[in-house]
């Protein structure tokens, strides 16, 4: 009975005492490459987490790099980024169904970690690509 007791003691402690996870943090960065000369919009990025509107970036030029970082739990997760541009003084998605050359977003289910990356290369020329190293530039044309 006495071990009995100290065992319940000894779980009721740790889930009292519990510590609750660490944060998850997710920094996406990106930048487009290719851009047609005259169409280097202001653009932003949306970013969602499990269909949830978790950050908005800061507004910058296409051609320059951006990124933003959001914090959530860790785990599972799907992270849906969306680029917006700034088109006649109104936000639309950067999508081929609004007469872009690309669509400029990424969907899908990845692992967030304490410290997570994931880097969006939005190329006019082969569409968008996404890796969890760090940013490079634009790829020379020849």
């Amino acid at each position: 009975m006495k071990k009995l007791l100290v065992i319940l003691a000894v779980l009721t402690a740790n889930t009292l005492f519990a510590t609750p996870p660490k944060e998850g943090k997710l920094t996406v960065s990106w930048v487009f490459c290719n851009i047609v000369e005259g169409y280097d919009h202001d653009s932003k990025c949306i970013i969602f987490i499990d269909g949830e509107q978790v950050g908005e970036s800061s507004v910058a030029k296409e051609s320059q790099k951006n990124s933003i970082t959001i914090t959530t739990t860790p785990g599972s997760h799907n992270v849906k980024v969306m680029n917006y541009a700034l088109y006649e003084g109104e936000w639309e998605e950067h999508t081929v169904a609004n007469e872009y050359s690309i669509d400029a977003s990424y969907d899908n289910s990845m692992t967030i970690k304490p410290k997570s990356m994931l880097s969006l290369l939005f190329d006019i020329d082969s569409g968008t690509s996404a890796t969890t190293k760090k940013l490079k530039p634009c790829p020379k044309k020849k």
